[in-house]
């Protein structure tokens, strides 16, 4: 079982708590957004990007590197919404490689009505600390855009989705999902917001396979152009893969906690 020392990301086995504190920070969103006032937003740009990246190095009696960055691009073509996303960290104790993670996506939405949409996605995320060499998934679903005020959006959304899964240990698993999300934007101000997402995705093969992904940001703003952004990422897998060795299974929660400085155009 692998141990980490950053100070930056911490890896721990209690993903019942954390699925608790997601699904109440999630019921916290809903009656807080349901009594949100207010015209609908404005129509937004075109084209939107975010960039950010975090650095932490220790050095003396601890050797510590870890790195992080995340890149987000969406552009709006009439009633079409096409999002990019790119995201890794990349970690060293002592000298020795200790965190390895990759994950890239694509993604269409079309506008059916105001606020309504179906979508079409692809990911791809490897982490082989976590046992996963490379995973792969195309889904589709609808959107409801519950709330989507100046200050507060808030969508759900529920879909289906086949899996490719290629394990450092053990035979591949391939299956088929279903996909049921939401997630929560507060503006504070133009430049300030917090976010709140979830991802449930069990296995229609396997009920006790299933995974829980949830994101919480907070951005303040430093310029016109830039911030900093505060991120807590949890990732838990109720049936992870073998370890390197093949004698046990992983720790089902990871958990990733950065700050660093975010670019926005």
């Amino acid at each position: 079982m692998r141990q980490t020392h950053s100070h930056w990301i911490s890896l721990r086995n209690d993903g019942f708590i954390s699925l608790r504190a997601a699904l109440t920070a999630a019921l916290l969103a809903v009656s807080l957004v349901a009594s949100a006032q207010g015209q609908d937003a404005k129509k937004p740009p075109r084209t939107e990007f975010s960039g950010d990246a975090s650095l932490v190095a220790v050095s003396g009696n601890t050797s510590v590197t870890t790195f992080a960055i995340n890149e987000k691009l969406i552009r709006r073509l009439d009633r079409w919404e096409f999002k990019q996303d790119i995201g890794g960290v990349y970690g060293k104790t002592g000298g020795v490689e200790s965190s390895n993670l990759l994950r890239a996506g694509e993604r269409a939405d079309y506008a059916v009505a105001d606020h309504f949409a179906i979508y079409a996605l692809t990911t791809y995320d490897r982490n082989r600390f976590a046992g996963i060499k490379a995973r792969y998934a195309e889904g589709a679903g609808v959107l409801a855009k519950v709330v989507a005020t100046e200050k507060d959006q808030f969508n759900v959304e529920g879909g289906y989705q086949l899996t490719q899964q290629q394990n450092l240990i053990g035979p591949d698993h391939n299956f088929s999902a279903l996909r049921a999300a939401s997630d929560w934007k507060h503006n504070f101000s133009k430049a300030t917001y917090f976010f709140q997402g979830i991802e449930y995705i069990p296995d229609l093969e396997d009920s006790q396979d299933y995974r829980i992904n949830t994101e919480t940001d907070l951005v303040a703003p430093l310029s016109a152009h830039m911030g900093m952004k505060v991120s807590y990422v949890v990732r838990f897998a109720n049936e992870p893969p073998l370890n390197a060795a093949g004698t046990a299974l992983l720790r089902k929660t990871d958990r990733i906690l950065s700050a660093g400085i975010q670019m926005t155009y």
